[in-house]
Formats: structure tokens, C-alpha cells, sequence
């Protein structure tokens, strides 16, 4: 049991590191997943099932749950009692990423991607 517990702990921080923007982030999960495996091993079977089945689901699941063990129960809930809600809110959540995303890149350049097709000279035209 302990040994599947570590293969299930590391295989989780393997697979939702993908998605996660630093191996400091990685470690985090890992370390929440091993102390919800001290706590809680209900729920870490739960996980395992659901890792050995539904893979892509296990995948949205941490990744929106983050590194919180409580929002990863309440999401692990959600998908098993009412997978419809749920895969809306994956949609809800993927748009509103996307939307900030944007934000971000406007926020960068509010004139968009430029690009010119020749040479700036240096009295401040275009060379074509």
C-alpha cells in the first residue's frame, strides 16, 4: 500500500507538473499530495481510481485545484456527484484563463503584435 502510494504521489506530480509554471510549484503539489496520503487515504484511493480510469480528468482537477487540498476534494466531489456542472466549470475556468491571458498580453503592447516589412532609416520612415 505505501508503495502505491508514493508511484501515485509522484506519477500525480509528474503528470500536473505540465501544467505548472516552476518545479518549486511541482513540489508543492507533491507535498500536499503526500500529506492528504498521512491524512486522509480515502481520498487518496478515490484519486488513484480515478487516475487508473479518467487520466485527463485527474489532470483538470489538480490543475484547478492548485496546491489546495480542500479545493481538491471539493473538486474531486463536484466531477463524481455532478460531472456536467463540472465540466462547465472547466470551461468557465479555461475561458477566464484565457481572457486574463489576454489582459496580460494587452497590457504588454496596447497596439498588438507590430511588425515592419523593411528598414527604418534614421529620419523616421520606412525603407521598402
Amino acid at each position: 500500500m505505501n508503495k502505491y502510494i508514493k508511484v501515485l504521489s509522484l506519477m500525480l506530480a509528474l503528470t500536473s507538473s505540465v501544467y505548472l509554471p516552476s518545479v518549486n510549484a511541482a513540489n508543492t503539489i507533491r507535498g500536499m499530495l503526500i500529506t492528504i496520503a498521512e491524512n486522509t487515504p480515502v481520498l487518496i484511493d478515490r484519486l488513484n481510481n480515478l487516475a487508473l480510469n479518467e487520466p485527463k480528468l485527474l489532470q483538470q482537477i489538480i490543475k484547478m485545484a492548485g496546491t489546495d487540498a480542500v479545493q481538491l476534494e471539493r473538486l474531486l466531489d463536484l466531477a463524481e456527484i455532478y460531472p456536467v456542472r463540472f465540466s462547465q466549470l472547466v470551461t468557465i475556468n479555461s475561458v477566464a484563463t484565457t481572457q486574463k491571458l489576454k489582459v496580460e498580453e494587452e497590457q504588454v503592447s496596447p497596439y498588438g503584435k507590430m511588425t515592419t516589412l523593411g528598414t527604418i532609416n534614421d529620419s523616421g520612415g520606412i525603407i521598402q
